[in-house]
């Protein structure tokens, strides 16, 4: 029986929630509204009677409380009101400024955006582009202080958290590359990696640490790096103290970064050092423990993968857990997919923060994960040409920031709010389309997927089978061709050659409001001149083949 006036109840409750909804409807519309009845409902003079039995406008307005705690506001959907982000944490996104810095100018429009996509901070790699105390140090185009501190007061004015990253051990090529720090790489004919245990070491981290935290007073956190270390006691004054203290090499790089971290604690006591987490993957929990890093650093945990877990194990995860307590992580919206890769896939790199947000919610019962740090690599390392530049991976960016802050982890739709923000048409996920957006430094990225359609034409052009028969080195060499096939195969050869100039012009303009005259010949001489060359080599070629008018009986003699 109460079963049976529970369900009259909720359809009692339905039939006024309707009847609710179509009033409000017909209110806005005419102001023929039957006010008598409506006040009638409004002060609860009359109780309803009807099938249900007797129930009075009160307990339907009780009812309808009891049911719509959740229930949307106008215009809100059900999803948003109700269910958290998918990540609650910080969101810092990394600038990696290697040898090709953007002008200090394109902050001011770059910062406001990413606040308003959702980051909470950024991560400034600013490795020679910083200017050290020891000027050798620093490129010849590196920041100078006054543009750091108009980048930090920028940063401060869009709320913007700053974490500034120093190398500390691996990835330290743009000093040993140089003469006076040669003596300090662990092995002599390689700069990455510098010797944890020559006398001149410490002094020269402790330097640049000083200048960097010196100009980041406001900082709660450092990052030291620490990643890659690939080269480990391997020089002998490394291996005389493995054997003198006994140790493993894995003791030696705990020696090396908690001196370091010891050192930040002592100097410098309100900020904490951040440290890339890979070398501790294959430490054992007794090892991590013994070394007391759980108390001088918090990891970062790196992966850049579509599939993170099968990399990143639940061992990990409980390891971390019990020595660390909380980590960050850290994705990636750009230059993870090929050192020479000048566009961005764009589904990639979703694909990861997908992969980041299920393994979050797998463990964020035994561990706090306080950020993600959201990578984008402009060179894989020092001496790498430049991968993607910032303003091609900001629709990545944005994606990914975007897709943090839905609900639905499997959702596969591009968030509006991306789309919205860059002012980008459809066609951001084609990886080798883009889309046409209005967002600051969107010239470069529509002139870099401008030139990856026109070498698919081009390699459409090249695999056509009068190229394939006709336009061999052979062919080339001897002179030795159909002249109707070599005109059918080059047909769109000049098209090509004149396209290809325009879009330098148009990139070296584009480029020019972020970047200075430096970076923008380096992208052109390493993306453009080889298709330039390529191009030019087919045309005399075609000019070789053309000039023919007679061809020699056969064998035909190569021209070596």
């Amino acid at each position: 029986m109460l079963k049976l006036r529970l369900q009259k109840v909720m359809l009692l409750i339905s039939f006024f929630t309707i009847l609710f909804v179509l009033y409000q409807l017909s209110y806005s519309e005419s102001t023929h509204v039957n006010s008598k009845d409506s006040l009638l409902i409004k002060n609860n003079r009359k109780p309803v009677d009807n099938d249900y039995g007797e129930i009075s406008p009160n307990e339907i307005i009780a009812e309808l409380r009891k049911t719509s705690i959740n229930m949307p506001l106008p215009g809100q959907s059900v999803t948003s009101r109700s269910l958290p982000p998918l990540f609650g944490g910080q969101k810092i996104v990394h600038l990696d400024l290697k040898g090709a810095p953007v002008k200090v100018a394109y902050y001011k429009e770059f910062f406001p955006l990413i606040r308003n996509l959702g980051a909470t901070g950024v991560l400034m790699e600013y490795e020679d582009m910083f200017p050290y105390s020891n000027s050798e140090i620093s490129a010849a185009n590196a920041y100078s202080r006054t543009d750091i501190k108009s980048i930090l007061k920028m940063a401060k004015m869009n709320n913007l958290e700053v974490i500034p990253l120093v190398q500390t051990f691996g990835h330290l090529e743009f000093v040993l590359k140089l003469k006076e720090f040669e003596n300090l790489r662990e092995v002599p004919k390689y700069p990455q990696v510098i010797c944890p245990s020559r006398n001149n070491t410490m002094p020269l981290l402790r330097s640049m640490i000083d200048d960097i935290v010196a100009m980041h007073p406001a900082s709660r956190y450092l990052h030291i790096g620490c990643d890659e270390v690939y080269n480990l006691g391997e020089c002998n004054q490394c291996l005389d103290i493995i054997l003198k203290k006994n140790w493993t090499k894995k003791q030696l790089f705990f020696n090396h970064i908690t001196t370091i971290a010891s050192y930040i604690k002592e100097k410098h006591p309100n900020v904490k050092p951040l440290m890339w987490d890979d070398e501790f993957r294959r430490m054992s929990l007794q090892e991590l423990i013994a070394s007391s890093v759980g108390s001088l650093v918090e990891p970062v945990v790196w992966k850049y993968t579509p599939t993170v877990d099968t990399y990143l194990p639940a061992e990990i995860w409980d390891k971390y857990a019990t020595v660390f307590g909380s980590v960050w992580i850290a994705s990636a919206f750009k230059g993870a997919t090929g050192p020479d890769k000048f566009v961005t896939d764009i589904s990639y790199h979703l694909e990861n923060h997908r992969a980041w947000m299920k393994l979050v919610a797998t463990y964020a019962d035994r561990l706090t994960f306080k950020g993600i740090m959201i990578t984008g690599w402009q060179r894989y390392d020092h001496f790498a040409v430049l991968c993607e530049l910032l303003p091609v991976g900001l629709p990545s960016l944005a994606v990914s920031l975007a897709f943090m802050s839905q609900h639905d982890v499997e959702t596969q739709r591009v968030p509006s709010l991306a789309t919205e923000k860059l002012k980008c048409g459809p066609g951001l996920l084609h990886p080798k389309m883009g889309a046409h957006c209005n967002f600051p430094g969107s010239g470069i990225y529509e002139k870099a997927n401008q030139l990856v359609s026109l070498l698919d034409q081009i390699d459409q052009m090249m695999d056509m089978s009068e190229v394939k028969g006709w336009l061999t080195d052979y062919n080339i060499q001897t002179r030795f061709s159909n002249p109707a096939h070599v005109e059918g195969a080059t047909s769109d050869l000049d098209r090509y050659k004149m396209e290809l100039v325009y879009l330098e012009q148009d990139m070296r303009a584009a480029m020019g409001e972020v970047f200075g005259p430096d970076t923008i010949q380096e992208w052109v001489y390493t993306y453009i001149t080889p298709v330039n060359k390529r191009l030019q080599t087919l045309w005399d070629a075609k000019e070789r083949l053309l000039a023919q008018r007679v061809w020699p009986r056969r064998p035909v003699s190569l021209e070596l």
